[in-house]
């Protein structure tokens, strides 16, 4: 009987850790190139491929400008849509990360990211921080992280960055908490307290 229930405890442990990975995503785009609708550079996204889109500004895509491989000028909007998990329970942990610098073109926005978080079904609660670091190098580029909180756990983010900026990269990083194995070393646990109130 205790070997049954060793058996059964490191297959759930397994099958949780393989369901933890699997709540987890992951793309970055560099643009590379002046597409606007461009595929991520890198992704792993296990529930579906991610969208971006770029409606740019005045100055169009950059190629060479400081060293730099390729920047969108922004005056319109970078909008992605992040596909997730399809279970509604706990919360989402979304992480974003820009770098970009002041595009000083249009004097009706402001020279630095506006952020907008939407998601499907809509969040209940959002909360957002940001840390900033100024770049070495030429040009003053900036580094910014966003981290994003929204309950309950959606199964698509839609993100949106705004503003008067040039923007060299984006990623976004995703995570359900509780992740699947908390959940599932919960239903154990119950399991086990279950079977230990039977034999009394």
């Amino acid at each position: 009987m205790h070997k049954r229930m060793f058996l059964l405890v490191s297959l759930v442990v397994l099958l949780a850790g393989s369901l933890a990975f699997a709540a987890q995503t992951f793309q970055e785009w560099r643009f590379n190139n002046d597409a606007v609708n461009p595929a991520p550079d890198t992704v792993n996204n296990p529930y579906g491929n991610p969208a971006l889109r770029v409606a740019p500004g005045p100055g169009g895509w950059i190629s060479g400008q400081d060293g730099r491989t390729g920047i969108w000028s922004l005056s319109g909007e970078i909008d992605m849509i992040i596909p997730n998990r399809p279970v509604i329970e706990g919360w989402k942990v979304i992480d974003l990360y820009i770098v970009w610098r002041a595009g000083s073109l249009d004097p009706f926005l402001p020279d630095v990211p506006l952020v907008g978080v939407q998601t499907d079904p809509q969040y209940e609660k959002l909360e957002m921080s940001q840390q900033q670091t100024v770049l070495q190098g030429p040009g003053d580029w900036r580094e910014t992280w966003y981290s994003i909180t929204v309950w309950p756990n959606p199964d698509t983010e839609w993100l949106a960055i705004k503003g008067d900026i040039l923007v060299d990269e984006v990623r976004v990083k995703t995570e359900c908490v509780p992740e699947p194995a908390t959940i599932a070393l919960l239903g154990l646990g119950g399991l086990s307290l279950l079977g230990s109130r039977r034999k009394h």
